[in-house]
């Protein structure tokens, strides 16, 4: 049976760490450093400069988003 996107939201990151040497909160700061005008250019970033696969980039965007609110 196929993850429900919350489900596959939370497993991408409690994956994170395991992946990519950093955690969740971890990511979120680098995002924000990142100087980019709008979404596509910041997952456009995150895969190309940091080689994180799409749903990851697209998870981490998601969560910097949530905190800004």
């Amino acid at each position: 049976m196929a993850l429900s996107p919350l489900e596959m939201h939370n497993a991408i990151i409690k994956n994170l760490p395991g992946k990519t040497g950093k955690n969740i909160n971890e990511w979120v700061e680098v995002a924000k450093s990142i100087k980019a005008t709008n979404d596509k250019d910041l997952l456009n970033v995150l895969k190309s400069k940091y080689q994180l696969g799409h749903f990851q980039a697209q998870t981490i965007i998601k969560c910097v988003k949530n905190r800004q609110n």
